[in-house]
């Protein structure tokens, strides 16, 4: 489930990019209504016997919605250079002091989760590692 998509397509819609300021003023705006608005349009219609991949976790309420609906929780941390090169590198300008310190960036920092992976390789060795995870809970 990519809830994060959701947003993007708003933001592409009302403001013509995708970029994270816009996401993270439509986040503000639209998280008034409900905290976890995004995650709940992104599992609306999710069979409960599937097996699901949320691709993230932005707030409290979202982690413990996943939580209630069985999920195991794997945190993938990024040094801040690699993330702001790797977002460089599809046109998305991200600003550490700015966006990097919004909420939707920041609220889980402090949380537990199940797991963590360090993401300094490719995105096949995380596809790789987040696979060896999925196996190890679904037996």
């Amino acid at each position: 489930m990519q809830t994060g998509t959701i947003c993007r397509q708003i933001a592409q819609l009302l403001f013509g990019n995708d970029n994270k300021q816009s996401t993270q003023i439509i986040d503000d705006a639209l998280t008034t209504i409900d905290p976890s608005i995004f995650l709940r349009a992104a599992v609306r219609n999710v069979v409960p016997i599937e097996s699901i991949v949320i691709d993230a976790l932005r707030f409290e309420s979202d982690l413990e919605l996943a939580r209630q609906l069985g999920c195991t929780i794997v945190r993938v941390a990024t040094a801040h250079e690699e993330r702001v090169s790797r977002l460089l590198a599809r046109g998305q300008v991200f600003d550490l002091c700015r966006e990097g310190r919004h909420r939707s960036e920041t609220e889980l920092d402090h949380h537990a989760s199940d797991h963590t992976i360090v993401n300094e390789r490719t995105i096949d060795d995380l596809r790789r590692r987040v696979a060896e995870i999925a196996a190890q809970h679904l037996r």
